[in-house]
């Protein structure tokens, strides 16, 4: 059965191009990202609030991109744009890797800032004009399964990686080399992913309506269209409230928990592994009913996941941890389905680029002001305290029970405001 649909899925040679690129690209940014950079700041001394928005790096610097819109719109070929980005955002970050080898001690943390900010803001579009690329080529009827389908394959990377690089990193007893090794592997999956979209076949050229674009059209085109501007508001929100708390369970976990890598990437794995069951179904459920209905539902299981991590303590966090990340996995696999299409969804074809450019920054505010207001709160409640420790576990715990309250009230907004849309439509009606 899986197989059948798999094939009618997969039914052309560039969405299996892109489907197989999905492995090369995942695999090049866990080895770069998550918790192989933390580790790699935290050898040089960074601090809790840099490493808690290392997890949602690329996010953040999404805010970055926005000025460059207007100038790529003006391209007509995805693909070229596509391979150059490629090639400057991986060589940017495994120059990441070299910080510890060849800058002065006093300096690798400035450095490493700079670094990861030029890499992950080339990143970032990197993943813009890449989805701008393969959306020439999707089929609408099934694109809740066929990025459900790319999800999996993702997971399944992630996964053995996971292990894979928690045992080595365990081994190398988080020494540089070790780092440095799973970098190296890193770069052979960037030579592959490139070659591979240099075989991938161009989509029909881009033709914008308006050729002289400035970053002022940047903001005003996609800020005219009302229900696009909504979408984004609630996404922005809901990344806001999740991230108050959600940036700091990496350094959470491994530094006041002192978990060892094998059990945080064991923990990670709870997320990872239903995914791999649920993306399916989640992409049925959004083809069949709508992109939005698994958006909303989706978003309300995270208030759940914060709820858990809010009971999570040293003597329990093998009960919470774990239960918190099954709920985050049920949510996370249908919010990724969901999100990425419905965007689509309600994204005009002209300028795409730009309203691309435009979610992806206003999106990464939600990243950056999060882990500031978290940060906040969490240094107020440290203030003073006799035991730093201590009072930085009860800080967090209230983070997440901050993050709880705002998702469900976001939710609630959400919902009001929808039934008055709806009723404003059949009284027209």
């Amino acid at each position: 059965m899986f197989m059948k649909r798999r094939e009618k899925i997969l039914d052309t040679g560039p969405r299996i191009c892109f489907f197989v690129q999905t492995a090369f690209g995942t695999a090049f940014s866990y080895l770069t990202s998550g918790v192989f950079l933390s580790g790699l700041a935290l050898l040089m001394g960074a601090g809790d609030v840099l490493v808690s928005y290392l997890s949602v790096i690329v996010n953040i610097c999404g805010v970055l991109i926005l000025g460059f819109a207007a100038y790529l719109e003006r391209f007509q070929s995805r693909k070229r744009l596509t391979v150059i980005f490629t090639a400057l955002s991986r060589t940017a970050t495994l120059f990441i890797v070299l910080i510890p080898a060849v800058v002065p001690k006093r300096m690798q943390i400035a450095v490493f800032v700079l670094a990861v900010v030029m890499a992950f803001t080339l990143q970032a579009q990197t993943t813009v004009v890449l989805n701008q690329w393969m959306m020439g080529f999707m089929d609408e009827k099934k694109s809740g399964r066929y990025i459900s389908l790319r999800q999996t394959l993702t997971l399944g990377v992630t996964v053995l990686l996971s292990v894979a690089g928690g045992f080595w990193m365990d081994h190398m007893q988080g020494e540089y080399l070790g780092f440095a090794v799973l970098f190296g592997a890193a770069a052979v999956m960037s030579i592959c992913e490139v070659m591979l979209l240099m075989r991938t076949p161009d989509s029909a050229p881009y033709r914008p309506l308006k050729i002289n674009c400035g970053l002022g059209d940047a903001l005003k085109i996609p800020l005219k269209d009302r229900k696009f501007v909504g979408f984004v508001v609630y996404i922005l929100a809901f990344y806001l409230l999740l991230n108050i708390s959600d940036s700091f369970t990496m350094v959470y976990m491994m530094k006041y928990l002192a978990l060892p890598y094998k059990t945080v990437t064991a923990m990670y794995m709870i997320i990872s592994l239903p995914q791999i069951v649920l993306l399916g179904l989640w992409g049925r459920i959004s083809d069949k009913r709508g992109h939005e209905f698994v958006l909303k539902t989706s978003i309300w299981l995270f208030a759940g996941e914060t709820l858990f991590m809010s009971f999570a303590a040293p003597k329990n966090c093998l009960l919470f941890i774990p239960a918190a990340f099954l709920i985050s996995s049920v949510a996370n696999a249908g919010f990724v389905v969901a999100v990425f299409n419905r965007r689509y969804e309600l994204m005009p074809k002209d300028n795409r680029i730009m309203y691309d450019n435009f979610y992806t920054a206003v999106i990464g505010l939600g990243f950056i002001l999060g882990p500031m207001i978290g940060g906040a709160v969490k240094g107020f409640l440290e203030a003073g305290a006799a035991v730093k420790s201590t009072a930085a576990i009860n800080g967090i715990h209230c983070l997440y029970l901050i993050s709880t309250a705002g998702i469900l009230l976001l939710q609630v907004i959400y919902y009001r405001v929808q039934g008055r849309k709806e009723v404003c439509v059949h009284v027209k009606g």
